[in-house]
């Protein structure tokens, strides 16, 4: 299944539900057990905007790095949900969620090599690496008239980016989900779309979760990660317009035909956001 499909079939029952909110917002569902990953609220009219109910019923959230777009609205998420819900993130999201008046004893941190364990779920904390922007992405966002136009949006993101800084502490959740009478099922989640050079991640993950966005040559500097992981599905997120005009449409169609080509048999799913996928 490839470009505007939105199931993943595998064989068998349905086993996890795996929905796309938007952004590099991501709610995996197994039985009574519900993470959510780096959940955010768009800042664009025609962005689909997660209801906050939605995101605040999660009683985990788990954290990829520190911009703007996966962090600055946990506090409103967490005072909605009563703040129940247990922050993960390493040192520096914990500093910038304290400061923004999330309560200190919500937040546990981690660093990678920490094994976290929800349910059925077993998540281990791999050192990731944040994405280079190139700089034609950076030339194409400085010029563009979206300025002039979103001017509200870019005051707001210029004034959060400077409080947001990721301060090299990507991170990249190793997930595995089991459950009885059945082989456990693996997900690799990357909340930025490039990966440590010296840290070995796992082949052949069953969901490979991934952010397309960041970079002009999107589509071939994502394949070389696929060279690398191997997986034997990917889930696309963050290709949206959801923080104008910081953020653009990236158009997936480039990667997905790249993907034909050299991994015929690797299914991409593009969900639309809110959409669930199903691991069955």
């Amino acid at each position: 299944m490839h470009y505007k499909e939105s199931r993943l079939e595998l064989r068998g029952e349905i086993f996890m539900k795996v929905t796309w909110y938007g952004t590099a917002t991501i709610l995996l569902e197994q039985e009574n057990t519900r993470l959510l990953f780096d959940p955010f609220l768009s800042r664009s009219e025609k962005a689909f905007k997660p209801l906050i109910g939605d995101l605040s019923a999660a009683p985990n959230i788990l954290v990829t790095h520190s911009h703007l777009d996966h962090i600055v609205d946990i506090p409103a998420i967490s005072a909605h949900g009563n703040g129940k819900a247990a922050i993960y993130c390493t040192k520096k999201p914990a500093e910038i969620l304290v400061s923004k008046g999330l309560a200190d004893k919500n937040i546990n941190v981690i660093k990678p090599g920490d094994v976290l364990t929800f349910g059925s779920f077993e998540v281990r904390v791999l050192k990731g690496k944040h994405i280079d922007f190139d700089k034609w992405l950076l030339i194409k966002t400085l010029l563009s008239p979206r300025n002039l136009i979103y001017r509200k949006n870019l005051k707001y993101m210029l004034k959060e980016n400077r409080i947001c800084v990721e301060a090299g502490e990507t991170v990249v959740y190793d997930i595995t989900a089991s459950s009885p009478n059945r082989p456990a099922t693996r997900i690799l989640l990357l909340g930025s779309c490039n990966l440590d050079e010296n840290t070995e991640y796992p082949k052949g993950a069953d969901l490979l979760i991934l952010p397309l966005q960041g970079r002009t040559d999107i589509a071939q500097h994502t394949l070389s990660l696929i060279d690398r992981l191997m997986p034997k599905s990917v889930l696309l997120d963050h290709y949206d317009d959801s923080f104008p005009p910081v953020s653009s449409y990236v158009n997936p169609t480039r990667f997905v035909s790249l993907m034909r080509a050299k991994y015929p048999d690797v299914p991409v799913i593009c969900t639309q956001a809110g959409q669930s996928s199903y691991v069955v």
